[in-house]
């Protein structure tokens, strides 16, 4: 049952839009402008919140994106570390808008900035419709770069959140994302050499 649940969560993210929607849309209450409720594991800062909001996004873009290699792509080296990332980033979304819930956030911040999490350039719908409408080795080499692109967009957010950040499980997912992309993005510019 519990995998049931959080795969009905995943799917439910893979519908968000990446961002400006209200927050009512996904039935969570806000708490008061300026508030943040203190977790049991540690404080919680407005810099938390951002880096959660702005990552669920930014996931739920990654799985868009990863989504598009498994018909598209000439590649099974590349079609892996696709389903891979995927399904990486979707398990964090889904841990990440968890813990959103549970100090009574929204997922999304409404464009707004918080401390060091300025906003980063996002991977436009522009991207994502000329994949689309690629396949085969053009694909590839479109889909690693812009992949790569958004890869480092995730590790530059992680690191403001390990600049700014006060909430220990929040750290330790930055501190993680940074490693993992990191090494994703040096996986992704090992296929484009290759």
């Amino acid at each position: 049952m519990k995998r049931f649940a959080a795969v009905l969560t995943a799917a439910s993210l893979l519908a968000l839009p990446a961002c400006g929607t209200a927050a009512s849309t996904y039935g969570v209450r806000p708490a008061a402008a300026g508030t943040v409720r203190a977790a049991a594991a540690g404080d919680v800062s407005a810099d938390d919140v951002a880096f959660l909001q702005m990552m669920v996004a930014h996931n739920r873009q990654g799985m868009e994106m990863a989504g598009l290699v498994a018909d598209r792509s000439a590649r099974e080296d590349v079609k892996e570390l696709a389903a891979e990332a995927g399904a990486a980033q979707r398990a964090e979304a889904t841990a990440m808008a968890r813990r959103l819930y549970g100090w009574d956030q929204p997922l999304t911040g409404g464009g707004h900035a918080h401390g060091d999490h300025a906003e980063l350039h996002a991977t436009g719908p522009e991207e994502i419709t000329t994949l689309r409408r690629m396949s085969g080795a053009a694909f590839d080499t479109r889909f690693l770069n812009v992949f790569i692109a958004h890869q480092h967009n995730a590790v530059e957010m992680a690191r403001a959140e390990i600049r700014t950040g006060r909430n220990p499980q929040v750290l330790d997912l930055a501190h993680r994302i940074d490693r993992s992309r990191s090494e994703l993005i040096r996986r992704m510019l090992a296929r484009l050499s290759s």
